[in-house]
């Protein structure tokens, strides 16, 4: 092979492999450089630790952005969960005061009228009903419709 090139007039650089690896590379090295140094074409050493500076900046700018922008949202959604809890809240507050004013009504009526209003009507229906299936145990029949009405009517 080594003829090949030198009948092509070509220079041939032979390397003996079986020395100290750094005088081989310094060999190369000489070997190479013998016409000068060959020039670099890379930008120079101050220009890339500007650049590679620049970079840093921006990338530091984008992260304290980002971070920004991820605690902007979460406050926005801790916001937002403690206007539905106030809401919720507020509206607990109308039921109860609802039924604290339905309860000084009760207060209110004497013990007839109580009677007439909440129960009688319950009742009624119940004995009609008892009359209408006429159980084995009136009684037992009886306290079951009532049951079962006070929780439908504890649902509305």
């Amino acid at each position: 092979m080594t003829r090949f090139f030198q009948e092509n007039k070509t220079e041939i650089f032979e390397l003996d492999c079986e020395g100290n690896p750094f005088e081989m590379f310094e060999s190369m090295r000489v070997y190479i450089e013998r016409n000068g140094r060959s020039n670099n074409y890379l930008p120079p050493v101050k220009e890339l630790n500007v650049e590679r500076e620049k970079h840093l900046v921006d990338e530091e700018k984008d992260t304290k952005a980002d971070k920004a922008t991820t605690i902007a949202e979460k406050k926005k959604i801790e916001d937002d969960i403690s206007t539905d809890l106030e809401s919720l809240q507020d509206a607990r507050v109308a039921t109860i005061r609802t039924h604290m004013e339905d309860i000084k009504a009760q207060d209110k009526l004497n013990m007839r009228q109580f009677l007439m209003k909440q129960v009688i009507p319950v009742l009624t229906e119940g004995m009609i009903d008892v009359y209408k299936v006429g159980p084995t145990d009136p009684v037992d029949y009886l306290s079951d419709y009532i049951f079962r009405k006070s929780n439908e009517l504890g649902k509305r």
